[in-house]
């Protein structure tokens, strides 16, 4: 009995062997691929509910951030505003310093004066 192959269907059966096997790896992987989908499913809905956090905890700290600012503008305005006044009453102080300088000095001349006419008219 002999029994003839073509090359042609020897090719073809080759073909639909290798081809399942390919198929049946493909199943496998795409099964195993399923729970590699979940966990990264859930590492991203975990992502997003941290950034959906700092979001909210950046705002709160932007608004935190701009009230200190503000605050250290007016105490800075304060400062000034004291060195201002500070300043002027230096030189309120200067100033009536001087007045009782000169009234010292104007006093002692006329006291020198009233002394040295005490001494002529005797």
């Amino acid at each position: 009995m002999n029994v003839t192959i073509s090359l042609q269907t020897l090719l073809i059966a080759i073909l639909i062997i290798a081809a399942t096997i390919v198929l049946i790896l493909l199943a496998i992987l795409i099964a195993k691929l399923f729970p590699t989908i979940r966990k990264v499913n859930d590492v991203l809905d975990d992502a997003k509910q941290v950034s959906a956090f700092a979001a909210k905890e950046t705002g709160r700290a932007d608004g935190i951030i701009t009230g200190m600012g503000d605050s250290v503008s007016a105490i800075a305005s304060n400062l000034k505003a004291n060195k201002n006044t500070i300043k002027n009453l230096s030189s309120l102080v200067g100033a009536a310093t001087s007045i009782i300088g000169v009234a010292k000095a104007t006093g002692a001349a006329g006291a020198k004066k009233e002394a040295k006419a005490k001494k002529e008219t005797k």
